[in-house]
């Protein structure tokens, strides 16, 4: 305790507080927390404790060798021994999570410094050799010792000092200061002193020096390539990993924004633009794509940005998210009634699109179908190979309902069903021709292999029961062969004429058991080739009475005057004859004498023409036009050319062909029937021949002899267009930028797509599907013109990524997406704002020049040079006392206070952006001069003298002594007291406070002539 009447001087005490600060990423919603520990502490030291909410439990993304967390609490304690100078940076990210679906929280760790690493020099000895001749001043350049310690623990370089060996002083030690910016304060303060020759010297100038920051770093991120697996079932705003990045500046140079420069196109992923935390924005689909490549960038905020890139890669796992998927949901099979066991029925498919065991399909019947049915069947669980377990009987059951269950290895395992209906088919029915019999007409300089007859015969069974096989049951010396599946005749030999006809019995059976059969009779007619001139057995027929005179004329059936006779009875062609108008004449000739009375005798004579190849198998149409659709299959009928020939037997049997060769098409030589060999893609066909239709040439042909006739006919087949194309965007990503002050009706950009197919299978239409909630854009869906329709502001919302829609017009309509980026620019719309009104500040008038005085800071809502802020003082009653750091707003005193003199600074700060106009803000502060006790008390000015009476009774009042202090408060409250009287005693005394003295009691002895008092 202090003594009595003594004042207890003031003592400082410095309270240390450690602040963690709790902030939420405006962008993303996530919680950031910032700690700090001092390395080198203990196992378990206390970190820092987490927001929590009751009843979740806690976790790190990832494990962590050096800090553990108490899941319940939310404690975060060191786990190791941590060393700083061991790290690759002094700051640690790490995120937690809880165990609800709510957004992650951040946690910055900085771990602080302390001097546990002494200065090193390069090398423990150095060997410098100068001459004994070397002048004075004959330098050499020393390396400068390290530490791994930073800030205040590192290297102080203006300490070098020669220590030992200099006891001569023929050696000095000159310390120059890197140039270099490594290690540059952002303020620096130097004393220049000038003295005079008074006493005492006064007069000094302090200089302050701001450093300003040039962008000279790029961004570093810790790491230069960043790996996560990740399952492709998170929920939407699940993280995803973390990247972080350093920027050796400061101020907004060092302000890193982070952006995702490619790889998400597909629009899975985000980022949080301050804090670097990578996001799903989407449902993951691993079918679509295992592995996501992502490009970051780290910028800074300089008016000459850099940039610095790392890639993310994202390895998506499967999930069990795809159920076999059967190639046919239903299928109808027959099975002849006691079939043998084993008979297969039917191989059933299906696939998945997940991997390993999530993708492998294993077969089997599905509860619903009845035990007892799945006794009667076998199902292979591997290859999905069905078959009869057993004989079954129609009798017992017609039909089987059969559901097939197809799972795949996944846990949970996923499955689909697909129904089998199997028919018991009993052999009812046979094989059956159109015609029991057929009339064909053949020549008889035909060859072998010429075709005769196409044979067709159906059955409205199944399966085996509705299989048909064709066989000749008679057959002529041989003659003839018919394919037994295709069931056309052909000859094996050439026929004869003299045989007039032949019967040829084709038979069809089916493949059932029983078989059942028909038959067919072909009634074959062969004709003869005029390869053999007329003979007459007699050479001239007379009368009896040679010499009379007879007339001959034709009575009757002489039709169209075709036939006329000679005088001498020949009859012979009048006019042109033609089969195909009439086939036979029936004349009725009369002979007739020349008698007085004449006689006549009269005699039928038929006469029957002989076919004369001499129509053509004339086309019905001279060009045809057929319209076929893509991708049927092949052997699809395309169409039917017909001709028709007038003539008879083999002059009026027709044969078509192709003019010239096609790969394309085939066409049957006896019916005429247009069918495809390919399957056919309207699009390639487009691009390759620029137009998806075929022309070409089919004839027609007799075959009449020596030389067939022929007709001809165009065919063009158009290719016709189903919707088997989605439309196709330009691009996958479209960037776009726009001013926060767009106005409505802003257009921004047009996306494109293309639809390949025709007509309404090509219109194409748009949408936006994803990213709009808010309305603020608008979408032409003829177009693809994108409009500003809302409101924008950088500050709430910097980004939108929109996924647009392409769709097509068809009758079942295909569609695809693409995204669209848009950028918000910033504009400077906001002013700086400081966090209060005014700022009020005490400092004490005895402080220092170029101490730290207050930090003025203002923050602005917008970004780069729009948010760049610099800090200046207007005119005040400031006098030039104190300074302020353009950069951060600091405030130094710059001229010494003196309370008496002025006791409050009343100073406007005002805090520019860099924006073009720019805008500011005032905020007033004032600073009161708090007093120190720096002026002692002045006593009135001259020597007081006092007589007085010797017989002055005690306490009476002498004097009276005044003195004034200038200090305030307590400062210059005074005290007075007596410290010296002459001659020595205690003959007065003073009040303390009003300051008058009066005489002591009396003592023992002789009393002074005169007293003073001091």
């Amino acid at each position: 305790m202090a003594p009595a009447g003594r004042r207890t001087p003031n003592r400082l005490h410095t309270l240390l507080l450690v602040l963690w600060t709790l902030s939420r990423d405006s962008t993303s919603s996530q919680v950031r927390q910032e700690f700090r520990v001092l390395e080198e502490q203990p196992l378990g030291t206390y970190v820092g404790t987490i927001e929590t909410r009751p009843s979740f439990t806690y976790r790190f993304s990832e494990s962590h060798q050096l800090f553990s967390i108490n899941g319940t609490t939310g404690v975060i304690s060191t786990s190791a021994v941590i060393d700083r100078e061991a790290l690759q940076s002094g700051v640690i990210n790490v995120v937690v999570l809880s165990s609800q679906p709510t957004y992650p929280t951040e946690v910055r760790i900085v771990v602080l410094d302390m001097n546990d690493n002494a200065p090193v020099f390069p090398d423990p000895s150095i060997v410098v050799a100068f001459k004994e001749d070397a002048s004075s001043g004959r330098q050499v350049i020393l390396d400068t010792a390290t530490d791994s310690d930073i800030g205040s623990n590192g290297v102080d370089h203006t300490t070098y000092r020669i220590v030992d060996g200099n006891e001569q002083g023929r050696f000095r030690l000159d310390i120059t200061v890197n140039p270099s910016g490594e290690g540059l304060s952002a303020f620096y303060q130097l004393l220049v002193q000038v003295e005079d020759k008074g006493e005492p010297r006064r007069s000094g100038y302090l200089l302050v020096i701001f450093v300003n920051d040039i962008n000279d770093h790029p961004p570093v991120f810790q790491e230069a390539q960043y790996r996560v697996d990740i399952s492709e079932d998170v929920p939407k705003g699940s993280y995803i990993k973390g990247v972080s990045a350093t920027d050796g500046d400061s101020g907004q140079n060092a302000n890193l924004r982070y952006s995702l420069v490619s790889g998400n196109g597909l629009g899975w992923f985000a980022i949080s633009e301050n804090s670097g935390l990578v996001t799903s924005a989407a449902p993951l689909d691993r079918e679509t794509a295992s592995e996501v490549v992502l490009n970051i960038s780290a910028k800074d905020q300089g008016l000459q940005p850099k940039i610095s890139y790392t890639r993310l890669v994202v390895t998506i796992l499967d999930v069990n998210d795809q159920a076999p998927a059967f190639a046919q949901s239903s299928a109808h099979v027959s099975l002849v009634e006691h079939a043998p066991a084993g008979t297969e029925l039917l191989l059933l498919s299906a696939t998945d699109g997940d991997l390993q065991a999530n993708g492998t399909v294993t077969f089997s019947f599905d509860p619903e179908t009845p035990a007892g049915v799945q006794d009667k069947f076998r199902l292979d669980g591997a290859s999905g190979r069905l078959s009869a377990a057993a004989e079954l009987d129609r009798e017992e059951a017609e039909s089987y309902l059969l559901y097939i269950r197809a799972s795949d290895g996944g846990r949970p395992p996923l499955h689909s069903t697909a129904r089998v209906n199997v028919t018991l088919d009993l052999n009812d029915n046979a094989p059956r021709f159109m015609h029991a019999v057929e009339h064909v007409s053949a020549v008889e300089n035909w060859s072998a292999g010429h075709q005769i007859f196409q044979a067709s015969a159906s059955d409205p069974d199944e399966g085996a029961n509705g299989a048909v096989a064709y066989s000749l049951k008679q057959n002529p010396r041989g003659l003839f062969h018919v394919h037994e599946r295709h069931g056309l005749v052909t000859l094996t030999g050439p026929l004869e004429v003299a045989a007039g006809s032949y019967q040829v019995e084709v038979l069809a059976a089916d493949m059932g058991v029983p078989r059942h059969t028909s038959s067919l009779l072909l009634a074959i007619s062969v004709y003869d080739v005029n390869d053999n001139p007329p003979v007459f057995d007699q050479p001239l027929l007379r009368g009896p009475h040679p010499g009379v005179r007879v007339a001959y004329d034709i009575a009757a059936g002489n039709a169209g005057d075709a036939f006329g006779i000679f005088p001498d009875g020949q009859l012979y062609i009048k006019a042109e004859l033609d089969r195909e108008t009439q086939d036979r004449y029936l004349l009725l000739l009369v002979a007739t004498d020349r008698a007085v009375e004449p006689l006549s005798a009269s005699v039928n004579v038929t006469v029957v023409l002989d076919d004369v190849n001499d129509n053509r198998p004339l086309f019905n149409s001279t060009s045809y036009v057929f319209h076929f659709q893509e991708e049927q299959g092949r052997g699809a009928l395309v169409g039917r050319v017909f001709a028709e020939d007038k003539d008879f037997g083999p002059n009026g049997e027709v044969r078509y062909a192709f003019e010239t060769p096609q790969a394309n098409f085939e066409l049957d030589a006896m019916t005429g029937e247009l069918s495809s060999t390919l399957v056919f893609d309207r699009e390639l066909l487009t691009r390759q021949r620029g137009a998806a239709v075929f022309s070409f040439s089919v004839v027609s042909s007799d075959q009449g002899l020596p030389k067939p006739l022929r007709d001809q006919a165009k065919v063009q087949v158009y290719i016709q267009d189903i919707n088997d194309n989605p439309p196709k965007f330009t691009k996958d990503v479209y960037q776009a930028s726009i001013s926060e002050l767009a106005v409505n009706m802003t257009q921004l950009l047009r996306v494109s797509a293309s639809d390949v197919d025709e007509d309404k299978n090509g219109l194409v239409h748009y949408r936006i599907e994803e990213g709009n909630e808010e309305a603020q854009f608008a979408m032409d869906s003829s177009s693809g013109q994108v409009t500003l329709v809302g409101k924008l502001d950088y500050e709430s919302t910097s980004s939108y990524s929109l996924k647009i829609v392409a769709v097509d017009s068809g009758l079942v309509p295909l569609s695809s997406s693409c995204m669209l980026s848009v950028s918000v620019l910033d504009e400077n719309d906001n002013a700086p704002s400081f966090p209060k009104s005014t700022l009020t500040v005490d400092v004490l008038e005895n402080m220092r020049i170029g101490e730290f005085v207050a930090s003025v800071t203002a923050t602005d809502s917008d970004s780069g040079p729009n948010a760049e802020i610099t800090y200046s003082i207007v005119a005040t009653n400031n006098h030039g006392t104190f300074s302020i750091s353009p950069n951060t707003g600091s405030v130094f005193l710059v001229k010494k206070l003196d309370y008496e003199t002025q006791s409050t600074y009343k100073l406007n700060v005002t805090a520019n952006d860099n924006g073009r106009p720019p805008r500011s803000s005032s905020i007033p502060v004032v600073i009161h001069v708090r007093d120190f006790n720096d002026n002692p008390p002045v006593f009135t000015p001259g020597d007081i003298f006092k007589s007085i009476s010797e017989n002055l009774p005690l306490s009476s009042s002498v004097m009276s002594i005044s003195a004034h202090d200038t200090d305030a408060d307590i400062n210059g409250q005074l005290e007075y007291s007596i410290v010296q009287q002459t001659p020595r005693g205690s003959h007065f005394r003073i009040d303390p406070a009003p300051g008058s003295s009066t005489p002591a009691p009396p003592s023992t002895g002789s009393s002074p002539t005169s007293t003073s008092s001091r």
